[in-house]
C-alpha cells in the first residue's frame, strides 16, 4: 500500500526517508473517513488523544473500519516487515543489530501504531524513541491548520551521552523541520542517534490528524553499537 522507496531518502542525522503521497486518492479519503474518534480519550503529551493498537477499544474499531484493517494487516506481515529489514540491512548490519532476516513479527518483533488527533498545547520534547524500537513512521491526514506542531530531525553530534529524553529544546540542532501535510509520511531507523521532537502546536482550527507506527523487538535492545 505504501511504496516508501519513492521517497526521498536521506542517510544524516541518522536514516530518514520523506514520502509525499503515501496513499492514492481514493485510499487516502477512505482512511480519513474512517479515521477513529478519539475524543473521549485521555489528553497526553498536553494536547493529544489517541487509540492504539494495544487499546481495549482496538478489536472493536478496527473490524468497522475496513481501509483501516487492510491496511494493518499488510503492516503485520513478515513479507512487508522484512522490506523494511533488506532496506536496510547495511545500516542494521553496521549498528550491529540483533534484527535479522530471521526475525518475524510472529516471534521476536511487532507492530505498534497510534491514531491520533492533536489540538493546542500538545508537544514533543527532543527525544529518541525505546531501545526496542527498530523503525517508526509517522504519516498526516490533513493539512496544516494550526500553528506550530513541525515535526523536527535533531542531530546529535554533539551529545557525550545518548540520554532517552532532552528537555531543553534547544540543546540540539535542528538538522530538518517537516510540515504537517495531508498524505506526507516520514519513515525512519530508530538508532541511537534518532532524536527528533514536535514544536508546540498552538492556535488550532482542525486538530492534526495522524498515525505513529512503528516496528519492535519483545525483547532486547536493538541497537548494540554506535558506529561513530
Amino acid at each position: 500500500m505504501i511504496n516508501f522507496k519513492e521517497g526521498i531518502s536521506t542517510d544524516y542525522p541518522y536514516p530518514y526517508i520523506k514520502v509525499e503521497n503515501c496513499f492514492d486518492e481514493e485510499t487516502l479519503e477512505k482512511l480519513i473517513e474512517e479515521f477513529p474518534d478519539v475524543s473521549s480519550e485521555g489528553t497526553v503529551m498536553g494536547g493529544r488523544k489517541k487509540l492504539n493498537t494495544g487499546s481495549p477499544k482496538f478489536p472493536e474499531w478496527i473490524e468497522t473500519a475496513p481501509t483501516w484493517k487492510k491496511f494493518y494487516e499488510y503492516l503485520n506481515n513478515d513479507e512487508v516487515f522484512h522490506s523494511f529489514v533488506d532496506y536496510y540491512d547495511n545500516d542494521l548490519t553496521n549498528w550491529n543489530s540483533n534484527v535479522s532476516k530471521n526475525s518475524s513479527l510472529q516471534d521476536d518483533c511487532f507492530l505498534h501504531i497510534d491514531w491520533s488527533s492533536a489540538t493546542d498545547g500538545y508537544v514533543r520534547e527532543i527525544h529518541r524513541d525505546t531501545d526496542r524500537r527498530i523503525w517508526n513512521f509517522l504519516i498526516f491526514f490533513n493539512d496544516k491548520d494550526w500553528e506550530g506542531g513541525d515535526f523536527v530531525i535533531h542531530s546529535s553530534d554533539k551529545l557525550s551521552k545518548l540520554d532517552q529524553q532532552i528537555w531543553d529544546l534547544n540543546a540540539l540542532p535542528v538538522h530538518e523541520t517537516i510540515e504537517a501535510k495531508k498524505n506526507r509520511g516520514v519513515f525512519f531507523l530508530s538508532t541511537p542517534d534518532s532524536y527528533h521532537s514536535v514544536v508546540k502546536q498552538f492556535d488550532t482550527n482542525n486538530p492534526r490528524k495522524f498515525i505513529y507506527g512503528s516496528y519492535s523487538k519483545r525483547q532486547g535492545d536493538v541497537f548494540r553499537k554506535r558506529i561513530k
